[in-house]
């Protein structure tokens, strides 16, 4: 937004309601605004002095000057109307306007230039109309519609005076002042209801959108308005799901970046994914501090299901995962926090990279699908898709009040996700938000007493009982946005939990603990999908809280997997470990980020590390692939055919099977018993998983000096004297290479693997 010329003729045809001061209800609360000659926040913590809303003022032209309106903190919100008086000398030219401006707390600039001159010689007294019932607003530069929060604690409110010509005025403005508007005790109403669509298929998304009284100064908060619809589903069962507050926005992507602009009035959803095909009704309700309102029934009708539905941990073998349809789910991913990460930039500079908006998931996704993938891991945290944060940060509001750009664009990177087939580890809160020695982003936290918040320490966010509502209120939104979702993988409370606090010893406390029973507990109320939960934590398995992992509530367990050996198979061992210490727990467990040391390792090092964890991920009992960190090599250095070689070995196994246990496997040629080559293997009596790996092929930095393994022999102990089918597959294409058959005798399966450079896996079946 331009300020300093303005054409008049541009605004021309707008009106405004412009009346007598003593129009207005002398009923109403009249606050006394502060009025400035130099640009002034809209709002002081301090008292308005009883002379600061008179201001004497000269002005030559053509041009324009600007008065600045202050205002105690929270007085805006709730005003009906703004008053003032404009008197000009009898010598001032005749052709002087008046415009109205505000920037709102999202940087927002709304406007009104207000019809005719003034009236020189005499005083002119004008009215504008504040309330969210006003059409006079023009917005500039967006096209949101002027709404109730758009008083909201206002970054610049101001009245602007044009003189269009050649000469000179001189006035004063007084009696600035705005009325509060009047107490509407009218129960609420659910106007303008508009499903989606009438038919949606099992497990998508059905969605009403609705209009309900723009008065909310939270509309996120529960106790001041709660939305909720109350489904029936065609075998007689109801389903309630809370309703959630919205605004639409549109991008604009150009080669300097992306821009995403708000458009039209706030409104309200539900989102539903039926679970059954047939005839479904549904209630709207809405409670406030006025009254409650109910509309329906409306109807709607569900298809057959398509999709496999959500993702659980399978009751057949709870080391895996598997769909609602009873399908098997081996998650292929890796980790994309954000679209950009300066610390990647910061290990690996030899690129000049552009910082990115959430446009960059959907060629992420795309590359993904091609490849395999089926899984990455995304942050809500505050530089990215995060919800609540310090109003320091462009869209963050503080506690409790969200960020609506961002939950649209997450909307946007979930649908991404289903155009692609990609399952989404969400994470809600990363350690620095709430960690006072790794990361810390204590210091712009809205929950920090020092800023306005009510915590003097990070760790108080685990126990003070207003952080539990907060936290409580926040899940509710999530879910009722996103909930409906199948690409929601899991909900993941931390991502590095054992970075949480003031010290590395905070996770292992009762009150840790504690928290995590309280979260777990609320989100198995408000999630009526029931997705996975999880908490996660940082260096390797040997962090863990196993307490935390116990708990009924946490699905699964997650846990990184960084070392700063310069061995490259220090990450199988890792992988082995992550399983041997979480298998007795009786849960899955994912490795969600690795990748060398913590701060990156050398490239060749990084390539040899993936395809090895992505190789032994397959013959070790962790519920997926471990998901790779550094998401920029993979694209910038082309590492997706490692995940596409392993997708297609994967492809069609179900290793859901209790007695497919971990067998490890050293591999000698008959004449060289001395020459041991390893392999991990997954086995039971009748069939077997297995890689087979030659360790200085991994260590060495020549990528082109691989000697050739061949006449190995292949001996599996303790299988079923049956005859079976073997299969070898090269894992630089994941192609298979040989096939035949084998019969086992006296219990011992033994073939001669095919010569190989590197590694080579095998699968085993009982014909």
């Amino acid at each position: 937004m331009k300020r300093t010329a303005f054409s008049i003729v541009a605004f021309i045809s707008l009106a405004i309601h412009v009346t007598a001061a003593e129009e207005s209800p002398s009923s109403r609360e009249r606050v006394s605004l502060g009025l400035s000659a130099q640009p002034a926040p809209a709002t002081t913590p301090d008292p308005i002095p009883a002379d600061a809303s008179t201001l004497e003022f000269t002005l030559s032209g053509p041009g324009s000057r600007d008065f600045a309106l202050t205002a105690p903190a929270r007085t805006w919100a709730g005003m009906a109307d703004l008053n003032w008086a404009l008197t000009l000398n009898e010598r001032a030219p005749t052709n002087v306007q008046v415009l109205v401006f505000i920037k709102d707390w999202d940087n927002l600039w709304y406007q009104q230039l207000l019809p005719g001159y003034a009236t020189v010689g005499g005083t002119n007294r004008y009215r504008v109309d504040l309330s969210p019932a006003s059409t006079k607003w023009e917005p500039r530069g967006h096209h949101a519609v002027w709404d109730a929060r758009a008083l909201m604690e206002p970054r610049e409110f101001g009245i602007r005076i044009f003189l269009d010509a050649a000469g000179s005025i001189t006035g004063k403005l007084s009696n600035v002042s705005a009325t509060r508007m009047p107490v509407d005790s009218t129960p609420p109403t659910i106007r303008d209801v508009r499903p989606a669509a009438p038919q949606v298929t099992c497990y998508e998304k059905f969605e009403v959108t609705f209009d309900l009284p723009d008065r909310y100064t939270n509309p996120f908060d529960p106790d001041e308005v709660m939305v909720t619809a109350i489904i029936e589903t065609p075998n007689g069962k109801t389903v309630t799901i809370d309703g959630f507050n919205t605004r639409d926005f549109y991008r604009t992507v150009q080669p300097t970046g992306e821009e995403t602009i708000p458009q039209g009035p706030p409104h309200w959803k539900i989102r539903y994914a039926p679970l059954l095909s047939g005839t479904h009704r549904y209630t709207l309700h809405v409670r406030d501090t006025r009254g409650t309102a109910t509309w329906g029934p409306g109807v709607f009708t569900a298809r057959p299901p398509v999709l496999p539905g959500y993702v659980r941990v399978s009751r057949a073998d709870p080391r895996y995962f598997e769909f609602d349809n009873g399908d098997s789910f081996f998650p292929i991913g890796h980790n994309i926090r954000s679209p950009s990460d300066e610390r990647f930039n910061t290990s690996f500079p030899w690129v000049k990279r552009w910082v990115e908006g959430t446009t960059a998931y959907s060629r992420y996704f795309s590359a993904m699908r091609e490849n395999g993938e089926n899984m990455a891991e995304i942050w809500m945290a505050a530089w990215s898709l995060g919800l609540e944060w310090s109003p320091q940060w462009a869209g963050y509001h503080g506690i409790g009040q969200y960020n609506l750009m961002h939950a649209w664009e997450l909307d946007r990177v979930i649908e991404e996700a289903d155009r692609n087939g990609i399952y989404l580890n969400l994470v809600i809160h990363n350690h620095g938000k709430f960690s006072g020695f790794m990361d810390s982003e204590w210091e712009t936290n809205p929950f920090n007493k020092k800023i306005g918040g009510y915590l003097n320490l990070p760790e108080d966010y685990f126990t003070d009982s207003r952080a539990r509502k907060s936290f409580r209120n926040l899940m509710r939104y999530t879910i009722a946005r996103w909930g409906y979702s199948t690409r929601i993988f899991a909900w993941e409370l931390w991502s590095e939990l054992n970075l949480t606090g003031t010290s590395r010893a905070f996770y292992n406390t009762p009150d840790c603990l504690n928290w995590h029973r309280f979260a777990t507990t609320a989100i198995g109320e408000l999630d009526p999908n029931a997705h996975l939960i999880t908490t996660h934590y940082c260096s390797d398995f040997n962090s863990q809280n196993l307490e935390i992992n116990a708990l009924p509530g946490l699905t699964h367990a997650s846990v990184d997997a960084y070392h700063n050996q310069p061995r490259v198979l220090q990450i199988v061992n890792l992988i082995q470990g992550t399983a041997q210490c979480n298998n007795p727990c009786n849960k899955p467990v994912m490795i969600t980020e690795f990748g060398g040391a913590s701060s990156a390792q050398g490239l060749v090092h990084l390539e040899n590390s993936l395809h090895a964890a992505l190789w032994a991920s397959t013959s070790v009992p962790i519920a997926g692939t471990p998901l790779f960190w550094w998401w920029g090599l993979i694209e910038e250095e082309n590492f997706y055919p490692e995940f596409l070689a392993v997708s297609r070995f994967m492809k069609g196994e179900d290793r859901r099977d209790k007695t497919l246990l971990p067998c490890t496997l050293t591999l000698s040629p008959p004449d060289k018993p001395d020459v041991n080559v390893p392999a991990l293997s997954l086995k039971n009596a009748t069939r077997a998983l297995g890689w087979i790996y030659d360790v200085p092929a991994f260590e060495t930095t020549d990528q082109e000096t691989h000697s050739t393994v061949s006449n190995l022999v292949l001996r599996l102990d303790g299988m079923s004297n049956d005859l079976y089918q073997v299969e070898f597959w090269g894992t630089s294409g994941g192609i298979l290479s040989e096939r035949h058959g084998v019969e086992a005798k006296k219990n011992v399966l033994s073939t001669i693997v095919p010569a190989f450079s590197r590694d080579i896996a095998f699968k085993v079946r009982k014909l």
